[in-house]
């Protein structure tokens, strides 16, 4: 039986040229990327090769790019930072961010202020939330402690749950305005829909690139031109004194490799993937089956369905896949065995039954039509199969 894999948000299989390029630093590139000698210079070439690539992909100067290992790392080093270097620092982050925000987020909190941006039904933001709440606090004039004006608000450019899409741009301009920061994780948004980090009006930007189809364990950092990002380690000079330890090469290698072919399909792999999602879609539509999309159908990623079938328990359905030969989520890979439901459903008003019903399926460019035909007969199959046990229990 062949398994079809439907869990690019968790991560993607890498693309051939990330990783035809790793291995050829791995044989060629042995230096350390911070040594003087020739080695050295020749790795320190790959790394500033992946920087530049970094900055051309999202609209960005290289030099306000720090590589991290990861978005994790990079949530964490700019929330910390921004708490340490602000003199009354505040929060605003939405209630459906990444567990490496709102975890951060709530260990900072204590002594921090920090509000929720709630989401509506379909789990969109309303940017006049965030007008609103800065003109309350400005007449409060700090009389009522609840209502804050942040300093730093973070925001994810697309949902990795849902695949919503938020108006980043208009969320900047209201930030700007009343003088807040604005961070934005775009890890999900890389390679699926167009990035401008300068044009947008992000001051902090955060990826990973394994989303994309790049390696594991590398990321970034975009910062604004005049803002600085300090390193939350300590013992080593690289990425400018911004994150001390040795580059990893062959991880920044792979990058190159893999933008390269953003770079080169982008705009092509865009329209393959809403093609593929109308096919997955129309394939699961041809059987007999009650189910509901969630997330904002209007502004969404092309690669990514949330979906509930009626009565059907979201964590058995995943396991009766996983037996037959599929693999999707709930959610975030980050929250993987947790026993409560999708933190997102749940902020979107869902109770925690109909919350536990929520399956993901993602998907790439390179994800075969007829698989996804298939794995919609094989959902099909067992949604009927599991229905059918939940009416005779």
């Amino acid at each position: 039986m062949k398994r079809i894999y439907l869990d690019w948000n968790a991560t993607a299989p890498m693309l051939p040229q990330a990783r035809d390029a790793m291995i050829d630093a791995l044989a060629t590139v042995h230096g350390n990327a911070s040594s003087v000698h020739h080695e050295g210079q020749v790795a320190r070439t790959v790394v500033e090769r992946a920087r530049r690539a970094v900055a051309e992909a999202v609209g960005a100067r290289a030099q306000s790019v720090v590589l991290t290992g990861g978005a994790t790392e990079s949530n964490n080093q700019v929330l910390r930072h921004h708490i340490q270097a602000h003199a009354q620092p505040s929060l605003i982050s939405s209630a459906v961010e990444h567990p490496s925000v709102l975890e951060v987020v709530r260990e900072l909190g204590e002594g921090v202020p920090w509000a929720v941006w709630p989401v509506d039904k379909k789990g969109r933001l309303d940017p006049q939330w965030l007008r609103a709440r800065f003109v309350a606090a400005a007449e409060s004039k700090g009389s009522d402690a609840e209502i804050i004006a942040p300093s730093i608000i973070s925001v994810m450019w697309a949902n990795n749950e849902v695949g919503n899409i938020y108006p980043i741009a208009e969320i900047a301009e209201i930030a700007h305005e009343f003088g807040a920061l604005l961070h934005v994780d775009a890890t999900q948004a890389l390679g699926r829909v167009p990035l401008n980090f300068e044009a947008a009006g992000v001051d902090y930007m955060t990826l990973s690139f394994h989303k994309m189809g790049g390696p594991k364990g590398i990321g970034a950092i975009i910062t604004r031109e005049g803002l600085k990002i300090e390193a939350t380690l300590a013992g080593g000079h690289q990425e400018r004194g911004r994150r001390p330890g040795t580059e990893n090469v062959p991880a920044a290698a792979g990058l190159s490799g893999a933008l390269g072919a953003l770079r080169a399909h982008g705009s092509e792999w865009g329209e393959a993937m809403a093609q593929k999602r109308a096919i997955f879609l129309g394939a699961l539509a041809a059987h007999p089956l009650e189910f509901e999309l969630r997330g904002d159908l209007e502004n969404h990623l092309p690669n990514t369905i949330n979906i509930a079938f009626n009565e059907i328990d979201g964590e058995d359905l995943l396991l009766a896949l996983d037996l037959e030969g599929v693999s999707a989520s709930s959610g975030s890979a980050c929250t993987a065995g947790s026993l409560e439901p999708s933190h997102v459903i749940l902020a979107m008003g869902f109770e925690t039954r109909d919350a536990r019903r929520s399956v993901r399926f993602s998907f790439g460019p390179a994800s075969a039509d007829e698989d996804l035909v298939e794995a919609a007969r094989r959902i099909g199959m067992l949604v009927t199969r599991l229905g059918g046990y939940a009416s005779r229990g």
